[in-house]
Parts: structure tokens; C-alpha cells; sequence
């Protein structure tokens, strides 16, 4: 796949899509290995069916708390405020600045953005479109901003923010676990990328992990993508840092210093 000359905006988006899809694939891969597991069943006493029975309650009963945990932590969760040059979240702790000329998208601009590039990203590949439409219904849309007009075709540097919510059960338990099945959607999806080795990094007070990407822009300049992850309150949280060349990327670091996680 190449990437076009409008680069900016399409290796924005495609991001965004491509590390929540990537969970959406390992959460879908899971529930076919849960149902294709027999199950063993045994007789026993009375007794030991009382006992079965009382312990189906009790973790019926533990599953509805839970759940009602969930339900309610859910009401507590908000998608920050963006204004001209900042971003803060209360719910992730997080806030950080960016520089006041550069264009910024809402949630709701970023889902119409992200909605509209996921045709290009699927074609007409079924597993993918579920896979995006799954992470679709969990994904966060933090922040988009770029030095840039996202439809003005010229390439620049970004900074995006997304989260995911995640579960044990997609077996996704630290921002590497998360990295790892991005980076395993996108092999697998034949992308023409170069990985360097993942690594770890603080940024804002906070242990980050860190993949590193590389693209060619088709203009004869390369795109850099850092791709942070962590895990908070039950979602991977994401920054995704674009820059070209050392310009843009002491661009990005300046961001990158006024990153604050509480």
C-alpha cells in the first residue's frame, strides 16, 4: 500500500484506526479460541451441585457488581477539553500544549475524519471493516493537532491522543501488549513501514512504551511516527507524534516537555 501525497492527514488518520483495529482483531481472535474450547462436564452429589449452584450466585452476583462498577466508572469518563494551544483530561490526569497556530479537531471532528478515511483503509476486506467498526464503538477520540490544515495537503508535524478501552481477556495488560498487536495488524496488513525495536520512555512524569515507525511521504522525504501507550483506569491510552525532520521534530519534542500526567 502507498501512502499519498496528502500524507499528513492520511497517516493521521490511519493510525488512529489502525491501533484501535488491532485490538479489535486480538478481542475477535479470543472469543473464536473461547467457543471453540469444549467444555467438560462431571456428575456429582447433591452436594456438590448445591455447591455449584451457590457458587454460580455468588459469581453471578460478583459479575453484576462489576459490572455496575464498570457502568458507573463509565459515567466518569469525558474526552477533555481542547482549546487554542492546550489539551487537558481530567479522567486520564493528563494535560499538555501545543502550539497556538496550529489546527486542532474536536471528538466529533475527529470521528467524522476517522469515519471517512476507514473505506480507504478496509477496501473491501470484511474482517477489517468489522474490525474497524468494532474499535469504532470503543475508541476515544482525545486530540488531533497539526501545524497543518488537515485538507490542505501539506505535510507536518502532529500530535494526536486516543484511548481504547481494553480487557485481560484480549490479553492486553501493558502499553507494550497493546503496541505489539498493533504492530502485528499492521505486518499483517502488508503496510510499508520499518519498525525499530520497541522501547520505554517517561514523558510527563509517567513510564511510557514506545514503537517507532517510519514511512516514505512519496515526495522524497520520511514520516516518523511515536506511538506511546500505557494503561489507565482500564484503557490503553495513546499519544501519536508525526514530524518529517529535525525541524518538526524539535517541534514535537516541545510538546512532548509539556506533557503533565497527574
Amino acid at each position: 500500500m502507498s501512502i499519498p501525497k496528502k500524507a499528513s492527514l492520511f497517516a493521521m488518520l490511519i493510525m488512529i484506526l489502525l491501533v484501535a483495529s488491532a485490538c479489535g482483531d486480538k478481542s475477535d481472535n479470543t472469543a473464536k479460541t473461547d467457543e471453540s474450547t469444549p467444555t467438560e462436564t462431571t456428575a456429582g452429589t447433591d452436594t456438590d451441585t448445591a455447591k455449584t449452584e451457590d457458587t454460580d450466585k455468588t459469581e453471578s452476583t460478583e459479575a453484576s457488581t462489576s459490572e455496575s462498577k464498570e457502568a458507573d466508572n463509565s459515567k466518569d469518563v469525558e474526552l477533555g477539553t481542547t482549546t487554542k494551544g492546550s489539551y487537558t483530561n481530567d479522567y486520564f490526569g493528563v494535560s499538555l500544549n501545543f502550539p497556538e497556530a496550529w489546527e486542532f479537531q474536536d471528538a466529533e471532528g475527529m470521528n467524522e475524519l476517522t469515519s471517512a478515511s476507514s473505506e480507504a483503509i478496509a477496501g473491501d476486506d470484511e474482517t477489517k471493516k468489522k474490525q474497524i467498526e468494532l474499535s469504532q464503538t470503543k475508541t476515544l477520540n482525545l486530540l488531533m493537532a497539526s501545524k497543518y490544515p488537515l485538507d490542505g495537503g501539506k505535510v507536518g508535524p502532529s500530535a494526536m491522543a486516543i484511548a481504547e478501552k481494553v480487557s485481560l481477556l484480549q490479553g492486553i495488560r501493558t502499553g507494550k501488549d497493546y503496541l505489539e498487536a498493533t504492530k502485528k495488524f499492521m505486518v499483517d496488513s502488508q503496510f510499508p513501514y520499518e519498525y525499530k525495536e520497541f522501547t520505554t520512555e517517561t514523558i510527563g512524569g509517567k513510564e511510557m512504551d514506545l514503537m517507532q515507525i517510519t514511512m516514505d511521504a512519496g515526495d522524497g522525504s520520511t514520516i516518523t511516527q511515536e506511538y506511546y501507550s500505557t494503561i489507565i483506569e482500564g484503557y490503553a491510552f495513546n499519544f501519536i507524534f508525526t514530524y518529517l525532520d529535525d525541524k518538526t521534530k524539535s517541534e514535537i519534542d516541545t510538546i512532548k516537555k509539556s506533557v503533565q500526567f497527574k
